[in-house]
């Protein structure tokens, strides 16, 4: 593991700006939604995902966009600037109330489950309370999910606008 972070530290800092690429991203929590769209319906829960699945597909464009500035063939008009909003991008998914019985856990995609150890759970907030079948805590957790990936796509469009 050493080498490869080695390496990954040399690969960052010879680049442009940094190479996150929030499409692969937001490809994945389009589908993490599908999942949980499927978990609830199998379990009885009559959920709204409007709201999460825009704010989902508001993330694949920004980072559509930001990707289209990452991929110029020389540096974009302000490295400093898309660095600032990659990084802020990835911040604005956290949850500052952090997960519902697990305030220390604030990030939105990915935290260890509740009742998996250390096993991550994707969309924790959300899934965790599709499996206890709370569907007040599942639909209140999709908004929180949908508030921070609208964040997230905010912070990137500020970089390509």
């Amino acid at each position: 593991q050493a080498r490869f972070f080695g390496l990954e530290i040399l690969h960052m800092a010879d680049a442009d700006v940094l190479p996150y690429d929030y499409r692969v991203y937001a490809e994945a929590i389009g589908r993490y939604l599908d999942q949980a769209r499927t978990r609830a319906t199998g379990r009885g829960l009559n959920l709204d995902f409007t709201a999460a699945m825009a704010a989902a597909r508001s993330f694949a464009a920004a980072a559509q966009a930001a990707h289209q500035l990452q991929d110029l063939p020389h540096a974009p008009p302000d490295p400093d600037g898309l660095d600032h909003a990659l990084c802020a991008a990835e911040h604005a998914l956290l949850i500052p109330a952090g997960l519902p019985s697990r305030s220390w856990y604030r990030h939105s995609i990915y935290a260890p489950g509740e009742f998996t150890g250390y096993s991550a759970v994707v969309i924790p907030g959300v899934n965790d309370a599709i499996e206890a079948q709370d569907q007040s805590r599942a639909q209140a957790q999709l908004g929180a999910l949908a508030q921070a990936l609208d964040r997230a796509a905010a912070a990137l469009n500020r970089a390509t606008q």
